[in-house]
């Protein structure tokens, strides 16, 4: 009698816990209802920072001769950046290279001599309190005989403030919509439990691949243009991130 009471008691204890099991997790605690949704915040701001980058090159009859003549223009391009208050860590050597130069003719390669490019590149800050700043440096840079901008574009100098916006911006976004899900399952929401960020980019305006070389035909548009215009547009600080909420 007493075995068959100790079963029977084995078998209702049995019965209780898998009655329980579906209501608990995988670590013993009760399964939970969350909502998972993305959010994406955008905020915009005037550019306050140029960042460009140039090539000084020049071929001359041996590689000793071209080099001297590069670090001639790369020293005339400092004294510009310096003069304009350009500071020392803002600029620096992206690229150095001494090549042979040819050139294809009816014979075949002909060698032209020796090549040396060197590519500095360096950012100008604060060209919103002072917009004539940066065409001023640009309009001195051309005056320069073989220099080639290779590119250009604008950024935010400290866009830590604007990224915290654009995260403020997207984690309303993402509350709103579960809380939009969990009135329609009859639900509220009530707590955080996971925020994950894919991390805040710029979107706008694109880097701006601007090539030219000092000819004579630019310097008299220069002159009669007068200083080079670079409109800056606006930045678009972007956060995306994705939230899952508990629900009950």
């Amino acid at each position: 009698m007493r075995n068959c009471s100790a079963t029977k008691r084995f078998v209702i204890s049995l019965v209780a816990f898998v009655a329980v099991l579906p209501l608990l997790g995988c670590g013993g605690e009760r399964r939970q209802n969350t909502v998972t949704v993305s959010g994406v915040g955008t905020v915009r701001a005037q550019p306050d920072t140029i960042n460009m980058t140039i090539s000084l090159r020049h071929i001359a009859r041996t590689t000793r001769e071209a080099q001297h003549e590069v670090t001639g223009m790369v020293r005339r391009a400092l004294e510009i950046l310096h003069g304009a208050g350009v500071e020392e860590r803002n600029i620096g050597t992206a690229f150095l290279r001494f090549s042979p130069e040819y050139e294809w003719g009816p014979m075949g390669r002909i060698f032209l001599g020796q090549r040396a490019e060197q590519i500095i590149t360096f950012s100008i800050g604060d060209i919103g309190a002072d917009g004539e700043r940066a065409s001023a440096i640009i309009d001195q840079l051309i005056g320069i005989n073989g220099i080639e901008l290779q590119g250009m574009h604008f950024s935010v100098g400290d866009p830590t403030g604007l990224q915290q916006q654009a995260r403020e911006l997207a984690f309303g976004e993402a509350r709103d919509k579960a809380r939009q899900f969990a009135g329609l399952s009859g639900q509220r929401i009530v707590r955080t439990l996971h925020i994950f960020e894919e991390g805040p980019m710029m979107l706008s305006p694109f880097p701006v691949q601007a090539r030219w070389q000092r000819t004579a035909a630019m310097d008299v548009q220069v002159e009669a243009a007068g200083s080079t215009v670079l409109p800056a547009g606006e930045m678009e600080i972007s956060a995306r991130i994705s939230v899952e909420f508990l629900m009950r």
